[in-house]
């Protein structure tokens, strides 16, 4: 491995991704034992049960990485991880944007540490368990977060200390109207919403898109696309889900416990506009103002 507290040299088994290093659960823990720093991603809730059983973790929680990772130590070797793996990669580009060295992404999260063998702390009593997903609960019969962690991590509390509602943007690829959907909720939310965007069938980052969401200050350039099964496994809640695809894609929308309300807001599929490319980016535009005032108005509705 080289020098065991840098990934500069670090020649695993997984391919590197964007220069930084993908770790196997493995690889992480070795790299762990011998003084590393694991930055846990996961939120509250879904520490409740599993923790990873090594000496330094931060928790950050994906929700808040963008404002907390400033606060991150520097001059220390790194290793990301979350539930699955579906975050770990995004935060090591955001450290690298942010002037962090030394980085490296765990690969499979708490789901394959915890498959290896590998040390994690349990508590049994807050393990979900159920006859069906409506009706999950802890072998404790409370709620783990206001029983462990207190109230205050109950739920996301936005600016002014009012709890902030988890909304879910979801189209096929998460490549295009999900993103943008996504972003200006971010920008238009006043504080007030913890949100994320996911598809059916993950693809690529329209190009299209990028270049129309930058017209408006917005950068996506660096977003990945996430699979809404992936975030449903992983156990993360929204209290909204808004589908922005065919009613035909949003019927295979996974159901998500503790959702209160579900939206459909059809709107024209960026990747399927041909043409010139002043004929395409034309009618991107369209689509993006239109999701940015369809954004508005839920913001005001809420």
């Amino acid at each position: 491995m080289g020098d065991p507290l840098s990934f500069d040299l670090h020649e695993g088994s997984l391919p590197r991704s964007g220069g930084a290093a993908t770790l196997t659960p493995a690889e992480a823990f070795s790299y762990l034992r011998q003084g590393a720093v694991l930055v846990d991603l996961r939120e509250a809730y879904e520490t409740n049960f599993r923790v990873f059983d090594v000496e330094r973790v931060i928790y950050v929680p994906w929700s808040r990485f963008a404002a907390g990772l400033g606060e991150l130590p520097r001059g220390e070797a790194i290793v990301v991880a979350d539930a699955v793996g579906i975050y770990a990669r995004e935060a090591v580009r955001a450290l690298a944007a942010a002037g962090y060295e030394n980085l490296a992404a765990m690969a499979g999260g708490m789901v394959d540490w915890d498959a290896a063998g590998l040390p994690v702390r349990k508590d049994a009593e807050y393990e979900l368990g159920g006859q069906c997903a409506c009706k999950m609960k802890t072998r404790h019969g409370g709620n783990p977060l206001l029983d462990k962690h207190g109230d205050a991590d109950s739920k996301p509390v936005g600016d002014g200390g009012i709890p902030m509602t988890r909304v879910l943007f979801l189209c096929v690829h998460n490549s295009a109207r999900s993103q943008m959907a996504e972003a200006f909720l971010r920008k238009h939310g006043g504080g007030r919403f913890e949100v994320d965007s996911a598809g059916l069938e993950p693809g690529k980052l329209n190009t299209y898109v990028v270049r129309a969401m930058a017209e408006t200050g917005i950068d996506i350039s660096g977003n990945g696309t996430k699979s809404v099964f992936d975030l449903r496994a992983a156990g993360k809640t929204y209290e909204v889900v808004v589908t922005v695809c065919s009613p035909e894609a949003a019927e295979r929308c996974p159901i998500f416990p503790g959702m209160a309300e579900k939206h459909h807001w059809p709107f024209d599929d960026p990747s399927t506009f041909t043409g010139s490319d002043e004929d395409i980016m034309r009618r991107v535009r369209v689509v993006r103002d239109r999701i940015e005032a369809a954004v508005q108005e839920f913001v005001a509705g809420h």
